[in-house]
């Protein structure tokens, strides 16, 4: 039979539509490389905030993001992404342009009022603008306790919390502090993986204003013992409210949202733990395992479960392994830390300060320090006083305090330096 159809017109292949079809390939290549770069090696920004005046182990945003920083170091799946994490313990960034390559950023800060009388990192218009474009190009977003309370329903950063998180929260509306039942909602959400049903101890918030098309994960049996203003009030009977939720944007972005976090202890809750750590991964946009995250730090142990094996410390740290760190002011010397694998609680080790040298003015925000001269004649400034100090002499910096020490003396001084924290961070000016 003879063919019947016309015959194909030539197709004119001119220079500029090669170049049209190669540079559509090269697009294509990039953008394709560019997602499976971003599920092989997330980046994770986690930013928290200063500490308030609160008991120990509240409020603890600094040590609560050093904490989830090792919880993602020291867990297996994620080390099968080999992701990079950036942990910015008392607040964002001077150089925003730092969180431009995340994958996920996880906000854990509080309420204290900013340097521009701000209560929430959101109001400041440079922050709000930056994080605009990183949540337009689906960047994910995980949100903890306080991050997103605002002072009033008119605050700046009131609509992005709605639009990217699909839930915010004023100050000092209803909440509770009280041990409750929790209830994972959607048992077959990747966040909720080997999540069960739990009891659990925190500062609960009952009038979080949700957005359209929020997707419960854990709901809590709660009380309203506070009311607007802290008023102390007592309702009965206890109902149930959604404390964790998902939340998917229009571009592709996932956001995680937890009002629980109270405590530092929150993240040794074992489904605590599993659900932020299986919520950071899902917002990243990569797979959760079958079972959830698991991490080898050990977790506190809860009631009725039986004792877990405690990783192995190192007992004595040897002359020979003491790492000497050269400063422009003198030298550094190490003998305990987590860093070092022989504590957990405490940061012990020595400075010593060249004659006519300072070091700069620097705090801590974790951890008070005890400096006590082991030789030498210093002055050392603790905030706005300062004290001469000679061998024998003793002082205790509370966290937060901007000190330093100058060698007024005509030999080196050296310093023995302890912390009460294995995680010492510090600020320097």
């Amino acid at each position: 039979m003879t063919n019947c159809q016309p015959p194909r017109q030539p197709v004119l292949v001119t220079r500029s539509r090669v170049t049209k079809i190669f540079t559509a390939m090269a697009v294509s290549l990039f953008a394709i490389s560019g997602t499976a770069a971003m599920a092989a090696q997330p980046t994770i920004v986690l930013i928290g905030g200063m500490k308030p005046g609160q008991p120990v182990g509240e409020h603890d945003y600094p040590d609560g993001v050093l904490k989830i920083e090792r919880l993602i170091k020291a867990s297996p799946d994620f080390a099968k992404l080999n992701p990079v994490v950036k942990a910015f313990p008392i607040g964002f960034p001077k150089n925003l342009a730092e969180l431009d390559d995340a994958s996920v950023i996880l906000f854990y800060f509080g309420t204290d009022r900013g340097p521009n009388g701000s209560t929430n990192p959101l109001e400041d218009p440079s922050i709000k603008q930056h994080l605009t474009t990183l949540m337009d190009r689906g960047v994910g977003l995980v949100a903890l306790h306080q991050s997103f309370t605002l002072p009033s329903k008119t605050s700046a950063a009131a609509k992005p919390f709605q639009d990217w998180l699909g839930a915010s929260r004023v100050a000092v509306t209803d909440y509770s502090m009280e041990a409750a039942p929790l209830t994972v909602t959607a048992k077959t959400h990747p966040v909720a993986n080997g999540v069960s049903d739990f009891n659990y101890l925190d500062e609960f918030y009952s009038a979080i204003d949700f957005a359209p098309k929020v997707n419960p994960i854990l709901s809590a049996r709660t009380h309203v013992q506070y009311t607007t203003g802290g008023k102390p009030v007592f309702q009965d009977p206890a109902k149930d409210r959604v404390i964790a939720w998902t939340h998917e944007r229009a571009n592709g972005g996932r956001a995680f949202g937890f009002g629980g976090g109270h405590y530092l202890a929150s993240f040794d809750q074992p489904q605590v733990r599993k659900m932020v750590l299986n919520a950071i991964l899902w917002a990243a946009k990569a797979d959760v395992p079958q079972g959830g995250v698991n991490t080898t730090i050990p977790y506190t142990r809860q009631p009725g479960e039986p004792p877990q094996a405690q990783p192995a410390y190192r007992v004595v740290l040897r002359a020979n392994e003491v790492k000497p760190e050269p400063q422009s002011w003198g030298m550094l010397k190490w003998f305990a830390s987590r860093a070092l694998g022989n504590s957990t609680k405490m940061t012990t080790g020595e400075a010593t300060v060249a004659v006519g040298k300072a070091n700069p003015v620097h705090w801590h925000p974790n951890t008070d320090e005890v400096l006590h001269v082991v030789s030498g004649h210093i002055m050392h400034r603790v905030g706005d006083q300062e004290y001469e100090m000679r061998a024998g002499d003793t002082v205790v910096i509370p966290e937060g305090t901007r000190h330093n020490a100058r060698n007024i003396g005509t030999e080196d001084a050296v310093l023995a330096i302890s912390f009460n924290s294995a995680d010492r961070y510090t600020i320097g000016e």
